[in-house]
């Protein structure tokens, strides 16, 4: 019952803490508010609501997946909380107004990051027990891994594509690694930003087990995983090639798509429970009674990813529904709990995909195309298919593009995959909306790939802005 009550504390506190109107609202005293022991600060980072949503919104707004009708635009709900979704939909130079809720993708993840910290700062403090070592490890790596996802999340809205030229003068995001949220910070420089996603997941991988019991928490293979996305962004293919290697050797299983019922309404089950791909779960959106722009009511899929499908691939079933109108209806999140949460956690399909991109790279066409197959060979109806044949590590890379696009729908990994990818000019593309008369136009490395800060946070922090 004692630890019932020390939960159910924790619950309430963090409730209070995503009603605020920011992070930087909360009173410093706040350690003085919570649970002390070790197992009190496991219940602290098992709390799902908050520490399991992701930032993912505005990329996954500003992305290429979907769109909306010029009737649903003009009919879109007005207020404060509902302007910018319209704003980011059309890449607005002025995003935010001011007075925007909590509920937005800086905020949220800076209060993830706040509750990590206070979670380490409290453990760093505790006599640790005989017994207790390794639920201490647990709890501290728990902390630092999400740490790691936030920051991760963070700067691929907030900075710039990191490139090994502008990294050690591109600005970076505000690195507060501990619970003082007296203290100002200023922006750091992305490469130490990235170091530090690097530094906290290096810490977590000899803290965390192979695996979690539940995949709500982070394990050694959501390590690797998150460590090969972040080095991938690097250009970095051997360390990614690596770290999605070790991934594998925890968890290597796919799920065969040939064995669903492809006529449900969702695809998938829920919470991911069953899904052997799922390493670790995260949503989006935290609130969709705010973040109307990401509900089936408004988002229909993209015409020319509809088109890249083949006639055998099953995707186009599991991911996508008819409606009356001809256009199509998402149904494809790992998380099938709800039709309105998005994935945006880590899984296998990701990591094959990662590892054969980093072979391509590396003129490893044969195991390029080796995960590829595997990977597709669970996608594609048993009967008939044949595998990808080159020698051509060029053309082998082309296909790993495809097929990221056409396996991490609506995962937020889109938005960052546009952003990397415009480094290189093969890839590069134009995102267009066109909403009746109105047309716009985001060109690849236009500045307005890089999200404005919200106003609040700006002249709290004192930090620079992005210039749009």
């Amino acid at each position: 019952m004692k630890n019932l009550t020390r939960i159910i504390a924790c619950t309430v506190l963090f409730s209070a803490l995503s009603c605020t109107t920011g992070f930087l609202d909360i009173k410093p005293d706040i350690r003085q508010r919570i649970p002390k022991t070790l197992t009190d600060y496991q219940s602290l980072l098992d709390n799902t609501t908050n520490m399991n949503n992701s930032s993912h919104a505005l990329g996954i707004i500003g992305a290429d997946e979907f769109y909306i009708t010029e009737a649903d635009y003009h009919s879109f709900r007005e207020g404060v909380n509902y302007n910018y979704q319209k704003r980011a939909y059309t890449w607005e130079r002025q995003i935010f107004q001011g007075g925007e809720s909590s509920l937005l993708d800086w905020n949220n993840a800076y209060a993830r990051i706040l509750w990590a910290n206070v979670v380490l700062d409290g453990i760093a403090r505790i006599s640790v027990g005989p017994g207790d070592g390794q639920l201490a490890d647990r709890v501290k790596g728990t902390a630092l891994f999400h740490r790691a996802f936030n920051y991760y999340s963070l700067a691929q809205l907030f900075c710039k594509a990191y490139t090994d030229e502008g990294a050690a003068e591109d600005l970076g995001l505000p690195l507060r690694l501990d619970g003082d949220l007296t203290a100002k910070i200023g922006r750091s420089r992305l490469e130490e930003t990235y170091q530090r996603i690097l530094s906290d997941l290096r810490e977590a991988e000899g803290l965390l087990p192979p695996t979690s019991e539940v995949s709500f928490r982070p394990s050694k293979a959501a390590v690797y995983a998150l460590r090969a996305r972040t080095k991938l962004q690097m250009g970095d293919y051997e360390g990614a090639y690596s770290d999605a290697n070790s991934c594998l050797e925890i968890n290597d299983q796919l799920l065969d798509y040939n064995s669903l019922d492809l006529d449900q309404p969702v695809t998938f089950s829920a919470y991911g429970e069953g899904n052997p791909e799922v390493i670790f779960m995260a949503t989006c959106p935290g609130n969709i009674s705010y973040l109307l722009l990401l509900t089936f009511h408004y988002m229909n899929a993209d015409t020319n990813l509809l088109a890249s499908y083949a006639a055998d691939d099953l995707r186009l079933r599991a991911f996508w529904t008819p409606r009356e109108d001809g256009t199509f209806q998402y149904k494809g999140s790992y998380d099938g709990s709800s039709i309105l949460s998005l994935f945006t956690g880590l899984a296998v399909d990701e990591v094959y995909l990662m590892r054969a991109e980093c072979a391509a790279h590396l003129g490893n066409t044969s195991e390029a195309l080796a995960d590829l197959n595997q990977l597709r060979k669970h996608r594609f109806r048993t009967v008939g298919f044949a595998d990808l044949e080159t020698t051509d590590s060029q053309q082998a890379l082309d296909w790993v593009v495809e097929e990221r696009r056409k396996q991490l729908v609506l995962r937020g990994t889109r938005w960052e995959d546009l952003k990397r990818l415009n480094k290189e000019e093969r890839y590069q593309k134009v995102l267009r909306r066109d909403l009746g008369s109105l047309n716009f136009e985001l060109p690849p490395g236009d500045p307005r790939y890089v999200w404005p800060i919200p106003i609040e946070a700006i002249e709290m922090g004192g930090y620079e802005q992005n210039p749009r």
